[in-house]
């Protein structure tokens, strides 16, 4: 790795070629998990997951007091757009 031979040793071509090699393979692994990370469906699921987990407790469990405000307030907005539609 760069950096991690000490002072004052010399590192043989072997040396060189493993530290190359190796750090191939970690850009390599970061690439691959970059690319995974900016897939639209990657990013559309990290949303979702958020979303859905304000709608449910530390078990799991329904948040029925947050799905009710929540509806509560879309039909409520939904109201006032349908009434201001009509003037």
């Amino acid at each position: 790795m760069a950096g991690s031979h000490s002072a004052g040793k010399k590192r043989t071509a072997d040396d060189i070629v493993a530290e190359i090699e190796a750090t191939c393979l970690r850009i390599n692994a970061n690439v691959v998990s970059l690319e995974k990370l900016a897939k639209p469906a990657a990013f559309a699921a990290r949303g979702l997951g958020s979303a859905g987990a304000f709608f449910l407790d530390e078990e799991g469990q329904i948040r029925r007091d947050r799905v009710i405000t929540v509806a509560t307030a879309g039909i409520g907005l939904f109201g006032l757009l349908k009434r201001s539609g009509k003037n």
